[in-house]
């Protein structure tokens, strides 16, 4: 049986139409012949898997959605979006409650990273050389 492969794309941030490319893209990448592949766009509270142009609303208690009356599960999420939620932890930590693995960095990385100030002081805490801020 293959497994639910979904790519993730959109967000809440200004950089929502490069995630929707780079969704599509990553999405034409994955083997249909290994894996049932399905592209996922997120924006805001709307969560809809896109098949061939006709939308599905996820149900997030679960992360599914239902196709032809089937009830589809993710074995697999891989995350394109470019800001919030696929870049600052927020997304990665449902997915981690869901019990969903992914793609990329984990909860605290990712949260970490995405504020560079709060990135710069742990890493001071180190002693990595990091540039001063103006």
């Amino acid at each position: 049986m293959k497994k639910n492969v979904v790519v993730i794309a959109g967000g809440n941030s200004s950089e929502y139409g490069v995630s929707i490319k780079s969704g599509h893209y990553v999405f034409s990448e994955v083997d249909g012949e290994r894996y049932n592949k399905y592209l996922m766009i997120l924006q805001g509270r709307v969560w809809q898997v896109d098949i061939d142009g006709k939308r599905y609303d996820v149900d997030k208690n679960d992360f599914s959605f239902m196709l032809d009356g089937q009830k589809i599960a993710f074995d697999f999420a891989y995350i394109t979006i470019h800001g919030v939620p696929g870049e600052n932890g927020m997304l990665q930590g449902y997915l981690d409650m869901m019990g969903v693995p992914y793609g990329g960095c984990n909860v605290l990385a990712s949260a970490l990273t995405f504020d560079k100030h709060t990135c710069n002081t742990y890493l001071k805490s180190f002693g990595v050389n990091v540039a001063n801020s103006v």
